[in-house]
């Protein structure tokens, strides 16, 4: 690849963005643990890729020894101020009661002491559109006012539950709702960037051509990817990620990982951690820009001259 053409603030070389969706926060929670027996379901029955044994144990784990909500996020947090990172964590808002909805409700003491966690650390809340919410403008302002009313954010961030997207659907709903930054534009099932894109960019609606007010930060590299789509764990799951990563750091381009925040603290799902730790210290080694999905956007809104 060629080299950059440009500097990344503080004369970094690529910039850094850590992200991670909040789809649940309890581990004693019933749509949760029906979600656990569907999964092992699907492995016995289905051939899902995975362990049954992992799975039943996490499950029982869940029911008699439950985690406190408030662990995982003290914990990834710990893990990024080791380096002076800061990151963003998007809150799913939708049906409580749906099947792809959230498992918790925004009026969740356990939720807002997490978000207080988040914001004394420096780091950003924003919206995890709702699955149900899909490309809708009204629904994406909806959700945007729940967590003002609720949380008391100012959502200017957004990345769709499930990765959902369409072009330009989504990024004219999104603008539609006065926000300023899109985290979706990802794959699901392969690590790597969508259509090549490694900087962050401004999308065109291809019907006027005219420039979309969105900035949209390219996904990377997502855990679910890499151990559940690809089945991968331990040191291969770290050789995949890095083979994506290496080469958006040599060409200077920007370094984006999501990470769930039900998967730290897992003793079953020890890797998914581990491997978000062992990223980390790789990438702190070679000083990125790192910032939040907010800051990198507006910085990116300076730089393009707008």
């Amino acid at each position: 690849m060629n080299p950059p053409t440009f500097l990344w603030p503080d004369s970094c070389l690529f910039g850094l963005f850590l992200s991670h969706d909040i789809d649940q926060i309890h581990d004693r929670e019933l749509f949760r643990i029906l979600g656990d027996v569907n999964h092992i379901r699907r492995l016995w029955m289905l051939g899902e890729r995975g362990s049954v044994g992992l799975a039943l144990l996490r499950l029982l784990r869940a029911v008699f020894v439950p985690k406190r909500g408030e662990g995982d996020f003290r914990t990834i947090l710990e893990i990024e101020a080791q380096y002076g990172f800061r990151s963003s964590f998007y809150v799913l808002h939708d049906p409580y009661w749906s099947r792809y909805g959230p498992r918790y409700t925004l009026r969740s003491k356990v939720l807002h002491r997490i978000v207080q966690l988040i914001t004394e650390a420096g780091c950003e809340v924003g919206l995890h559109g709702g699955y149900y919410r899909f490309n809708n403008a009204e629904g994406y302002r909806e959700s945007c006012d729940a967590l003002r009313v609720a949380l008391g954010i100012e959502v200017t961030g957004i990345r769709n539950h499930f990765l959902r997207f369409s072009f330009p659907e989504t990024w004219l709903a999104q603008e539609a709702a006065g926000l300023r930054y899109d985290a979706t534009f990802g794959y699901n099932d392969v690590p790597g960037p969508r259509d090549g894109r490694i900087l962050p960019f401004f999308p065109v609606d291809p019907q006027t051509g005219r420039r979309i007010d969105i900035v949209a930060l390219p996904l990377k590299v997502m855990d679910v990817t890499l151990f559940r789509s690809l089945g991968l764990n331990g040191e291969r799951a770290l050789a995949a990620a890095w083979e994506v990563i290496e080469p958006v750091v040599k060409a200077g381009g920007l370094v984006s990982l999501l990470w769930h925040n039900n998967y730290f603290n897992e003793p079953e799902y020890w890797d998914w951690q581990w491997v978000y730790e062992q990223l980390l210290e790789r990438l702190a080694a070679l000083k990125p820009w790192c910032a939040t999905g907010a800051e990198i956007a507006e910085w990116w809104r300076v730089k393009e001259g707008l």
